[in-house]
């Protein structure tokens, strides 16, 4: 059962953690570290099945933490951009949240079953991660970058598409036993997975397009410009 009484002190505590990391850091880094360092603890809780309701009240104090965080930046910058920029991101936290508390209030059968989706999403992500943390720290290092997205686009795609999408039609029955609610909104998740994925594909189409010009196999015409546009690409 969801304990509002845990999640204050774990918003604090992503916090804390944040701000710890942040003093070593960029903000943007550090920042991606700690998303990195949540879905880590999440998978190992998980995974090795240790207090997994602890778990989902970790990363409902998370996402919550990172929605004021956003809301914060959102505030500051007063941009419609900055707004753009960031909607899928609360979206994505909103979603969150809802199917961890979903987790917390129904029946240990469905509370099995949302914490094995919500595991494959958090570990579709880690690669997301590394390849950010990787384009941010080392951006001049541009055979690495392309190395770690196309990796990026091969494991976000297994766990998002072909593992999700096989959890979902398993266990079909449970999937149309849900709320019209619940089900709109996880056709939304494995929708933006699937967008995310088309997403890495053309940018890996990209990277093998700069990969030929810098080898002499493309028209050396435009690889200044490829090669401008992929070392500012954020």
């Amino acid at each position: 059962m969801l304990n509002i009484s845990h999640i204050i002190p774990l918003i604090c505590f992503w916090h804390t953690v944040t701000n710890q990391i942040s003093k070593y850091d960029q903000e943007l880094i550090s920042n991606n570290i700690v998303s990195l360092i949540h879905c880590l603890l999440f998978m190992t809780h998980h995974n090795y099945d240790y207090n997994v309701d602890y778990a989902a009240h970790m990363s409902i104090g998370y996402y919550t933490y990172d929605l004021i965080y956003i809301l914060s930046c959102i505030y500051k910058s007063k941009s419609k951009d900055e707004l753009k920029r960031r909607v899928p991101f609360i979206i994505h936290h909103f979603i969150a949240i809802y199917l961890l508390n979903a987790s917390q209030t129904g029946e240990s059968e469905s509370k099995y079953y949302f914490l094995y989706g919500y595991n494959v999403l958090e570990t579709s992500n880690i690669m997301l991660y590394v390849s950010y943390h990787l384009h941010k720290k080392y951006e001049n290092y541009l055979h690495l970058n392309i190395i770690s997205e196309f990796f990026q686009l091969l494991w976000y795609s297994y766990f998002r598409i072909i593992i999700f999408s096989s959890f979902m039609y398993t266990n079909k029955t449970f999937f149309f036993q849900l709320d019209l609610v619940t089900q709109f909104i996880v056709i939304i998740l494995h929708c933006m997975g699937i967008t995310w994925s088309y997403k890495l594909v053309k940018k890996n189409i990209k990277n093998f397009n700069i990969l030929k010009e810098l080898h002499g196999y493309g028209d050396g015409s435009t690889h200044s410009a490829l090669l401008n546009s992929k070392c500012n690409h954020d």
